[in-house]
């Protein structure tokens, strides 16, 4: 990201185009375990909004997509026909379509939830002037990752995880597709490997909760967009419920610049800034892309 140290820091809260975004600011440490940890204890008193809203868009998104199952159980049509594979293609089409619909909302409530607010089951509603943007990312996405995985795999996994946050930077930020793009790979820088090893996480999660017959997944999904979603408020310098780096850095931040020295010099040598310098976090600080 383009951030100055030396300019004046951000005020919380300030407005974007659509009066939801905050100012960016200086990238924010993370750990896999401990995104999933933060995640979790955003979820807890939000899980009715987290959950229902993406249920609701779910569903919806998924009428389009019975229609060819009706079609068969009624014998109107194999399954096995060359008709069957173009109507179900065709609806599996407009469902992702209108499913995508609500995913400015959906992302609207995620973001909300990270920063430690209150999410409405409303707010799904209330952003999809931004479904056009992005559509056109999520597309733009899909091509150059499937492209990526045409040559070999390893290039396809790098593209998925450096543009995976522009819908983030479309809601967030009212972002056009081409600039969210550019948006979510300039933030990835350096922590694509930390966001593979999150990748890692979340689908344990998921076959977690396909595992408790179904219904965890009713857990599973929003608490893994939530987590994704502070990913990218940590990497843009937007997560106010930041408190600390639990494998180490500095809690007690640095003080304001000092003068110039006193006429008899400094006495009584260096101490330690009020929060310390803690430790490396564990394993090491890794090199990313």
């Amino acid at each position: 990201m383009n951030y100055n140290p030396y300019s004046a820091p951000a005020q919380p809260g300030g407005p974007s185009p659509d009066g939801f975004a905050q100012a960016s600011g200086a990238p924010q440490p993370w750990e896999p375990g401990e995104i999933v940890s933060s995640a979790w204890g955003k979820f807890g008193p939000h899980w009715a909004t987290l959950v229902f809203s993406m249920f609701l868009a779910g569903l919806i998104g998924g009428i389009p997509r019975a229609f060819p199952a009706g079609l068969v159980a009624s014998g109107a049509m194999d399954v096995h026909s060359d008709e069957y594979q173009a109507v179900n293609g065709v609806c599996a089409l407009i469902g992702f379509i209108v499913q995508m619909l609500f995913q400015p909302g959906l992302i609207k409530i995620w973001l909300t939830a990270g920063r430690g607010g209150t999410p409405q089951f409303g707010d799904m509603f209330s952003s999809m002037g931004r479904f056009p943007a992005m559509l056109a990312a999520m597309f733009l996405m899909m091509l150059a990752i499937y492209a990526g995985m045409l040559f070999f795999l390893v290039p396809g996994v790098i593209l998925a995880l450096g543009l995976g946050l522009a819908q983030y930077f479309v809601v967030d930020k009212n972002m056009g597709p081409i600039q969210a793009l550019k948006a979510s790979w300039e933030a990835t820088n350096g922590h694509k490997v930390k966001l593979f090893l999150l990748g890692l996480i979340s689908v344990g999660i998921l076959i977690v909760g396909c595992v408790a017959c179904y219904i965890g997944m009713f857990v599973a999904l929003p608490l893994v967009s939530l987590a994704y979603a502070i990913v990218y408020l940590r990497l843009t310098g937007q997560d106010p419920t930041y408190g600390g780096f639990s494998g180490g850095g500095f809690s007690g931040g640095f003080g304001a610049p000092g003068g110039p020295p006193p006429a008899g010099g400094f006495g009584g040598g260096y101490g330690s800034p009020g929060g310390g310098y803690g430790g490396p976090p564990p394993g090491g600080y890794g090199a990313g892309y």
